[in-house]
């Protein structure tokens, strides 16, 4: 019993843990979440040209970055060589 009681609070630390590790995206980017299919989609972040969304869930999304010195590119859904994106009025964040 001792065990399972360890185990079981070990998992809530680490699952609360995980959690805080991931940012949610703007509200107005996951009413565009549809409900979980077989495929991930992805989102353009509404701020920042080198983030995006991944839906997780219907009306859930969380905040990716792409790799350093690279920047969302929404037509082809893969973080691209700036030269080759079009971010509109979207700046890059800086860290």
């Amino acid at each position: 019993m001792k065990n399972f009681l360890l185990s079981l609070v070990l998992m809530v630390a680490l699952s609360l843990a995980a959690a805080s590790t991931y940012r949610r995206c703007p509200a107005e980017v996951n009413v565009r979440c549809p409900p979980v299919g077989n495929t991930a989609v992805h989102l353009p972040h509404p701020h920042y040209c080198n983030m995006y969304c991944l839906c997780v869930d219907e009306g859930l999304a969380f905040v990716l970055s792409c790799p350093w010195k690279l920047l969302w590119d929404d037509t082809i859904r893969v973080c691209n060589w700036p030269d080759k994106v079009d971010c509109g009025n979207r700046p890059m964040q800086h860290f």
